[in-house]
């Protein structure tokens, strides 16, 4: 007997457990494999591994096995039975340990487009083919690895198929989807380039990610480096797309940085950086967007009717974690100063002394303002009691 861990369940593994990608060199057993079914000794024997390899479900999460006849399908409290008409090779399938096995990472991928809305399959998709693992939580942290698999890889997988659930959407995510980037943060970015412009991306085709460069003859004696890696690269406007994190703040970093654009600039490419900040904050992005537009010679006349804010969705979008962490950052802070304040207001209040309030020279936010009449011929005249008037200071 034996049973076969998919769709959350291997996205899961495949995200905590990277190592077990590697093990799928030899083909799987047949009668094995599709005599596969979830018995609740195995269903326990998967559970106990899962729980060895630190491989965390969320709280509601079963665990979702393939079988492939439905005679052998179970139904339980802890365990979702997907039950395929469809053969894959034997080599689509690793076993983690007697009677356990694994769908490959290629098989989740095409999985993953059966629950998975476009934008986050494609954001899973540049997952895989990256050199970091988000985890299955919501947290902004993340684990450096190897790549689990190539673009080339998922489309030769979804290409040699036909007829299977997800694959349509399958096919058009990975379209989207460029090889190595190194962070979240970068496959955001990109992600705001390489999707179509009806969700809000630019649809840019000809672009590279970690895109080698080597250093010509004329620019050597410009930089110490005999080679560049650029984040993205556009190929029509031989372009450097460079996103520059908190690292680069640093003056020895900004000395590097210079150089490196010195001599990238000297081989004819054009330079275009993205800080945190820009990419965190709605107007500056749009700048950066526009000035990328210009280099790509994408025309406004060719958008989508409603594209700035399409383009702000899906900003919001590739960047709720950062934004979300940001916000509880923030709160935090705020928290931590209240409590500073109230500390020191008690201690100053057992000795005597009597401090100054420290909001007394706050300006308050626009929102806590008082309101005016709309017709009030001048201030004098405000009152903040009228139901209905406008924000002062606000205008129209």
């Amino acid at each position: 007997m034996s049973i076969v861990l998919s769709h959350t369940t291997a996205k899961a593994v495949y995200q905590a457990a990277h190592s077990v990608s590697a093990k799928g060199i030899e083909s799987c057993n047949p009668a094995a494999i599709y005599g596969s079914c979830p018995t609740g000794t195995l269903l326990d024997a998967a559970a106990e591994w899962l729980t060895k390899h630190d491989v965390s479900l969320d709280a509601n999460d079963c665990l979702e096995v393939m079988v492939f006849h439905r005679r052998n399908a179970r139904y339980a409290m802890n365990c979702q039975c997907h039950v395929s008409s469809k053969r894959f090779s034997n080599s689509r399938f690793i076993e983690l340990e007697d009677g356990i096995f694994i769908v490959s990472v290629e098989l989740c991928a095409l999985q993953a487009a059966t629950y998975l809305p476009f934008r986050e399959l494609v954001e899973y998709y540049f997952e895989l083919c990256s050199a970091y693992s988000l985890g299955t939580g919501s947290s902004t942290s993340y684990s450096e690895r190897f790549a689990l698999t190539s673009t080339e890889r998922l489309k030769q997988f979804f290409n040699s198929i036909t007829r299977c659930d997800g694959l349509a959407l399958a096919r058009k995510a990975i379209q989207c989807v460029r090889d190595g980037c190194r962070s979240p943060m970068e496959t955001a970015f990109v992600m705001m380039l390489t999707l179509p412009k009806s969700e809000g991306g630019l649809g840019i085709k000809g672009i590279e990610t970690d895109y080698e460069v080597q250093v010509t003859t004329a620019a050597k004696n410009l930089t110490r480096r005999k080679k560049f890696f650029m984040d993205a690269y556009l190929k029509k406007s031989r372009t450097d797309i460079e996103y520059n994190g908190f690292y680069h703040d640093a003056e020895e970093d900004r000395a590097i940085d210079e150089e490196r654009k010195n001599a990238l600039a000297s081989m004819g490419y054009g330079i275009i950086t993205v800080s945190r900040y820009s990419f965190m904050h709605a107007s500056s992005f749009v700048r950066v967007m526009e000035a990328i537009q210009r280099k790509e010679g994408v025309r406004p006349s060719r958008l989508p009717k409603d594209f700035q804010i399409m383009q702000e969705d899906l900003r919001q979008f590739v960047l709720r974690r950062f934004i979300q962490e940001e916000k509880r950052i923030q709160k935090q802070l705020r928290q931590d100063s209240e409590e500073r304040q109230r500390i020191d207001l008690e201690k100053a209040t057992l000795e005597g002394i009597t401090l100054d309030d420290p909001t007394i020279n706050e300006v308050p936010a626009i929102d806590d303002m008082q309101t005016v009449e709309s017709d009030s011929p001048s201030f004098a005249q405000t009152s903040s009691l009228a139901p209905e008037g406008r924000v002062f200071g606000a205008g129209d």
